[in-house]
C-alpha cells in the first residue's frame, strides 16, 4: 500500500474501516490520519455547526487557494486549449448508493479511454484517516460528520480541503463537476471559485421530495428549498438527465433554462445480459418452490424514500389473491429490518441481502419483472440494468425511470394508486404463464430499449459538453 501524502502513523490495531469491505472496492493508499469532530446523531445544535465550519474552512485556506489560482492559470496557459482535466465530487462515495456506484463505474471508463477525469469525496466515519480506493477515488480526510436527518446509514460531512489543494498541483484540473448539494460540495464550490476552476452541478438527487418524504418539520421544507436555490446559482450549468427534472431545475429551483443541459448517463451494461437466467442463483434465495412462481424483484437501497411503503401494501394486496409469486429485495438499507418484520408471516417475500457481480446480473435475470415505484430518482440505474437483464420494469410515472421504459414494450409506467399497480401485477402474471410469446419479446425489447445507456455514448457526449465548457469559461 501506497501513501497518499505524510506518514498516516495508523496503530497496528487500526483498521482502515471498520465496516464490512463493500464489493468492488479496495484501498490502495492512504492519506495521514488528521483532528475530526466525533461523528453523531443528526441534532439542532450540530447542524447549526456546518455553516461555520464550511466557512472556517474556506478562511483557513483562503491564501493557498489564492496561490493555486495563479499557479492553475499559468498551467493552464501551457497545455493544450482541448486538453479537459474534471473532478467529479460527492460527499456519499463511501456509501453504497446509486450516485456512488455510477460515478465508480463512469471515472475508471473515462481514464482507460484517454479522458482525464478524477474522483473525490469524503472518508466514511468508521474511517479513522481518509484513502485512496481503486487508484483513482480520492476520499479525503473528514473534518465534521453526522448521520443526516431521517436518513440513516448516510452522513453528511465536510472534508479536509488542505490534502487536495496539495493534488490539485500534481494533478492541475480544469472544472469541478458537483453531484450532490451537501456541506462538502458547498465548501469544494467556493474553494474552486476562489481557486479560479470553473465550478457546475449535475442533478442527481430530488433533495426538495427528499425532504418532504424523510423529514416532518415543514419549515425544513423551506429552507432546504432556498438552499438548494443558491447551491444551483453558485454552480451553473446543471446537468439533468432527463425532462422531468430539467422542467424542476427550472421551475421550482429557478435555474435559467439555458443554463441546464439535458446529457446521457450510461451504465457497464457488458455485465448484465439475458442469458445469465436459469443458472439457478434466484433458488439460493427463494422459495422451494420458486421456480413455479412468477417473479417479482426490487432491487437497490432498502429505503423508504423509495416509495418502499406503498409497494408493500401492494404486495400484501396482491399477494393474497395468488400463491404462485413472489418478491425478492435485493439490497441494504435502514428500511430492510421493517419490511422483514412485516412479511414475516408471509412466505412470498423472500430477501437476498446486498450482492455484486455475476450473482447480481443473474438476480436481474432471473427476475421475471422488476418493480421500482419510486418517484425521487432522478435517472435510475438499476432500471436499466435491469431491462440490460431483459427483466421488463414496472415504474412510477414521475421521474426519470419512466423515460427509461417509455412505452408498454419495454414494460410499464404506472402512477402511484395502489388499484392500478395491482391490476398491473395481476396482467403480468397473466403475461408471464399464459402469453409467453409476448412476455419473450418484452424481454427482447428491454434488453435492446437498455442498449442506449452505454458508458461509450454518454462520456463521449459528456466530454464534448465539458471541452466546449472549458473553451467558453477561459475564453480558449
Amino acid at each position: 500500500m501506497t501513501i497518499a501524502s505524510s506518514s498516516t502513523k495508523l496503530k497496528t490495531s487500526d483498521k482502515l474501516d471498520s465496516r464490512p469491505a463493500i464489493f468492488g472496492r479496495k484501498v490502495t493508499s492512504t492519506f495521514r490520519k488528521m483532528f475530526s469532530f466525533d461523528h453523531r446523531p443528526p441534532g439542532n445544535i450540530r447542524t447549526c455547526w456546518i455553516p461555520p465550519l464550511v466557512f472556517l474552512t474556506i478562511i483557513i485556506n483562503f491564501p493557498r487557494l489564492l496561490k493555486l489560482r495563479f499557479y492553475l492559470k499559468e498551467e493552464r496557459k501551457r497545455r493544450d486549449p482541448n486538453d479537459v482535466r474534471i473532478l467529479f465530487y460527492s460527499d456519499n462515495l463511501d456509501e453504497t448508493n446509486g450516485i456512488a456506484n455510477n460515478l465508480r463505474n463512469v471515472i475508471p471508463y473515462m481514464r482507460n479511454h484517454g479522458m482525464k477525469a478524477y474522483l473525490a469525496g469524503s472518508a466514511f466515519n468508521t474511517r479513522p484517516c481518509g484513502v485512496v480506493e481503486n487508484s483513482y477515488c480520492i476520499l479525503l480526510p473528514r473534518l465534521f460528520t453526522m448521520e443526516q436527518l431521517g436518513y440513516a446509514n448516510s452522513e453528511l460531512a465536510i472534508p479536509r480541503i488542505s490534502p487536495a489543494l496539495r493534488l490539485l498541483k500534481r494533478y492541475p484540473i480544469d472544472m469541478i463537476e458537483l453531484e450532490t448539494p451537501s456541506p462538502g460540495a458547498w465548501v469544494v464550490c467556493f474553494c474552486g471559485m476562489i481557486a479560479g476552476i470553473k465550478v457546475f452541478s449535475h442533478y442527481r438527487t430530488d433533495v426538495p421530495t427528499y425532504a418532504k418524504t424523510l423529514v416532518k418539520a415543514k419549515w425544513m421544507h423551506t429552507y432546504v428549498l432556498w438552499l438548494m436555490r443558491i447551491f444551483y446559482w453558485m454552480a451553473r450549468p446543471v446537468i439533468s438527465p432527463c425532462e422531468d427534472y430539467a422542467n424542476i431545475l427550472e421551475k421550482e429551483l429557478k435555474v435559467p433554462a439555458n443554463q441546464v443541459k439535458i446529457l446521457p448517463r450510461g451504465l457497464p451494461l457488458e455485465r448484465f445480459s439475458p442469458e445469465l437466467r436459469g443458472k439457478g442463483v434466484w433458488e439460493k434465495f427463494g422459495s422451494e418452490r420458486s421456480l413455479k412462481k412468477v417473479r417479482f424483484a426490487f432491487i437497490g437501497r432498502i429505503s423508504k424514500e423509495k416509495n418502499l411503503e406503498f409497494l408493500n401494501s401492494v404486495w400484501d394486496k396482491f399477494s393474497a389473491k395468488f400463491d404462485d409469486v413472489e418478491l425478492m429485495y435485493v439490497g441494504y438499507g435502514w428500511y430492510l429490518e421493517e419490511i422483514k418484520k412485516r412479511f414475516k408471516d408471509n412466505p412470498s417475500v423472500c430477501f437476498a441481502g446486498e450482492q455484486g457481480g455475476e450473482m447480481l446480473a443473474s438476480l436481474y435475470a432471473d427476475a421475471d419483472f422488476f418493480l421500482f415505484p419510486s418517484t425521487t430518482d432522478t435517472f435510475g440505474n438499476v432500471v436499466v440494468e435491469a431491462m440490460a437483464a431483459g427483466t421488463p420494469a414496472i415504474v412510477s410515472n414521475y421521474g426519470g425511470p419512466r423515460s427509461i421504459v417509455q412505452d408498454d414494450k419495454c414494460g410499464r409506467i404506472l402512477p402511484i394508486d395502489e388499484a392500478k399497480w395491482i391490476e398491473t401485477l395481476e396482467e403480468c402474471r397473466t403475461i408471464k404463464l399464459e402469453k409467453q410469446d409476448v412476455y419473450e419479446q418484452m424481454r427482447i425489447d428491454s434488453h435492446e430499449r437498455s442498449q442506449r445507456y452505454t458508458l461509450e455514448s454518454s462520456t463521449k457526449t459528456q466530454f464534448e459538453y465539458f471541452r466546449k465548457l472549458k473553451q467558453e469559461t477561459y475564453r480558449i
